[in-house]
């Protein structure tokens, strides 16, 4: 159910409320009003599933501005079908997310995503562009190395197109036409069009997503990496909650 974010006024909603985007999907987000006073707000990308990467949920209550957390399409609350890809699908839902809080009156400062969620966020940057100040946290660059959930069923789904599998203590459907859009991603061309400024947060002993991907992204981002901010952790980032808030409020306070 869709519900007025001043209804929020210095609250946190702990049960999701929706927005449409641009397919008639109902789009789950939280909202965290730390300054109700102000229209400036932030926008972070819920990873799945939650009870997993519980960093976005620690960030949402954590830093001191207003957040508005929500799942892409698919993902946890959020109706439509689960992807793997669908990165560009992904960068449309922010889009929307964006023009759902600017008609509200809201003016986006930034944008926070994690994992492979944080490949839609800097999609975004090349392809939408509005929002400028953009914070990827553990995000992928080298599409063709599989995680290894995906790597130990590459080649039954090869074979078959299309089985279910078990991942992060859920079920996902997993198609080969996912794991092709995810190899095939140029992500060298993307960082070529961002239009903002990109801050970079990467664990050193990241195994899901190797910190040299961090790498990739500076040497192709060149300028528009405005910071490169490496922590002693691995991808879930358990033990340095505190600390990367710390770098993202620092980053809103640029």
């Amino acid at each position: 159910m869709s519900m007025p974010l001043e209804s929020f006024s210095g609250q946190i909603s702990r049960n999701p409320t929706y927005f449409t985007n641009r397919n008639d999907f109902q789009l789950a987000c939280n909202i965290s009003m730390k300054k109700p006073d102000e229209k400036r707000i932030w926008i972070i990308i819920q990873q799945w599933p939650p009870e997993v990467f519980i960093l976005c949920n620690f960030l949402h209550e954590n830093l001191n501005v207003n957040t508005f957390k929500f799942e892409y399409t698919g993902n946890g609350n959020s109706q439509g079908s689960f992807s793997f890809a669908g990165y560009t699908r992904d960068a449309a839902d922010i889009d929307d997310a964006v023009q759902f809080l600017a008609a509200r009156g809201f003016d986006v400062e930034g944008i926070i995503g994690m994992s492979m969620d944080a490949i839609g966020v800097i999609m975004y940057s090349a392809l939408y562009g509005q929002v400028k100040k953009i914070v990827t946290i553990s995000a992928r660059f080298q599409m063709n190395v599989l995680p290894s959930f995906i790597q130990e069923v590459y080649e039954v789904t090869r074979q078959n197109k299309e089985i279910m599998h078990t991942a992060f203590g859920r079920q996902l459907r997993l198609t080969w036409e996912m794991i092709e859009e995810t190899v095939n991603l140029d992500m060298k061309y993307y960082c070529e069009r961002v239009q903002g400024d990109i801050y970079i947060i990467h664990g050193d002993i990241d195994e899901i997503c190797p910190y040299a991907d961090s790498l990739k992204y500076v040497q192709f981002l060149r300028g528009k990496c405005r910071g490169h901010f490496t922590l002693g952790c691995d991808h879930l980032y358990f033990g340095v909650f505190d600390e990367v808030a710390g770098i993202i409020e620092n980053i809103m306070s640029k």
